[in-house]
């Protein structure tokens, strides 16, 4: 008989009904495994049906660990073998064995496993866009997660969870997580997104909301070989009458380096950046059915105006 492993991983897919080992093959699984230095021995948990069964918990309407590891003895059950115990004791720690630069590792390659079965027409203008975006999570209280992770100020000592702040960016045409950063809530997100920009490829396109939409943000962006297409930042003054016209509510103008260095940058790294920037700002109105219309500026490095038309800009984000 098939070891219990083996028996689970095969139960998984069959009651998932998704291409899992297409995307992610048990080869592959087993290379980054080694790659990453992770050792394990043969048993029930093993790394990898600990992997499938977290997507299954995830998937599954009831979440709970009770309901996954129920899922894990019914499969064994199934064809006879005998079953696991109930206690969630032992998924458990199967989980926290999981090391974080496999799972780091897992996102990158199944983001791109998924864009490798995207049509060749599919993406926007020929090119992939990433979305950047952030927010706060809450953690288990461990004393660890509270060092590393502290809580809230305003929370009271031993009363509260210690709280993440998370930064992504993600293919807008699967919605993939690609990369991702991790930190104390107090963090800035736009120093952690910066930090990701270092994941961009040569012709992708960055996308993010008007906290990014500055003048370092743009530079970084283009320093990677890629194209900013974010909201204009609410501080900065637009003035349509000044600059090279492409049409209504579309110019080209030069922004100048601010001279004073952003707090959490090197002076090297700001010293680095170019002293003007050729952007393009454009008005957009985004129009959704059931949704009110809603207008804003975009400032962006892409400054051919008839290959990248306010009209596709405003269809990227109207995606």
């Amino acid at each position: 008989m098939p070891h219990q492993s083996a028996i689970l991983k095969q139960q998984l897919f069959q009651s998932l009904g998704l291409p899992w080992q297409d995307m992610l093959p048990d080869s592959r699984l087993e290379t980054l495994l080694e790659e990453t230095g992770t050792r394990y021995r043969q048993r029930l948990y093993t790394p990898l049906v600990t992997l499938w069964a977290m997507v299954y918990q995830v998937l599954c309407a009831d979440k709970s660990l009770r309901n996954t590891v129920k899922w894990l003895r019914q499969g064994l059950m199934a064809v006879g073998a005998p079953p696991p115990s109930s206690d969630t004791g032992g998924y458990s720690k199967a989980r926290q064995r999981l090391p974080e630069p496999l799972l780091q590792r897992l996102i990158a390659e199944s983001a791109e496993s998924l864009e490798r079965q995207v049509p060749a027409d599919q993406p926007w203008c020929g090119r992939r866009v990433r979305v950047f975006d952030g927010s706060t999570v809450v953690m288990s209280d461990s004393e660890a997660n509270q060092a590393a992770y502290p809580q809230h100020g305003n929370q009271t000592p031993g009363c509260g969870f210690p709280i993440a702040r998370i930064v992504v960016f993600f293919s807008l045409l699967t919605g993939a997580v690609v990369s991702a950063c991790v930190a104390p809530w107090s963090t800035s997100e736009i120093v952690m997104s910066r930090e990701l920009y270092l994941d961009l490829a040569p012709g992708d396109i960055a996308m993010a909301d008007q906290a990014y939409g500055s003048y370092v943000d743009l530079a970084l962006i283009q320093q990677q070989g890629a194209d900013g297409v974010l909201r204009k930042h609410h501080a900065r003054y637009t003035d349509f009458r000044k600059g090279k016209k492409h049409g209504i509510g579309d110019h080209q103008v030069e922004w100048t380096k601010p001279t004073r260095c952003p707090e959490h940058m090197s002076r090297e790294a700001f010293e680095a950046l170019p002293d003007t920037l050729m952007v393009r700002e454009v008005a957009l109105r985004i129009t959704r059915r059931g949704w009110r219309d809603q207008s804003l500026i975009v400032v962006t490095t892409l400054l051919d105006a008839e290959r990248h038309s306010a009209r596709q800009l405003t269809q990227l984000y109207g995606w």
